[in-house]
């Protein structure tokens, strides 16, 4: 199933025009976090349009944060922020020699 096309949030839905400022912004947290343990935090806004007077509420951005990165989301571009690549540890390797384990 294709994804839903990303409009702009800020154009009026009754007659197209531009409304610059929201009138009150919110923002809603997740509970769960996602599969890299980031949490989302969606910021709403509500506007309403100075020609016909309709009222819309919408997402203004999403931003990502957690594990080692935040992630910003707002319109139609994304930008991550991330600390610098953590060092892959060497893990303990341990060695087994049959002949010793079957003489036990």
């Amino acid at each position: 199933m294709p994804r839903k096309q990303e409009k702009n949030i800020k154009i009026c839905p009754s007659c197209g025009t531009i409304v610059e400022k929201p009138e009150k912004t919110w923002h809603l947290t997740s509970p769960l976090p996602d599969a890299q343990g980031r949490i989302t935090i969606t910021i709403m806004a509500s506007f309403t349009c100075p020609n016909c007077g309709a009222k819309w509420k919408g997402v203004l951005s999403k931003i990502k944060v957690g594990g080692q990165e935040v992630e910003i989301e707002g319109g139609a571009k994304t930008s991550k922020l991330a600390d610098e690549e953590k060092a892959e540890r060497p893990g303990e390797i341990i060695e087994l020699d049959i002949d010793d384990i079957m003489n036990e």
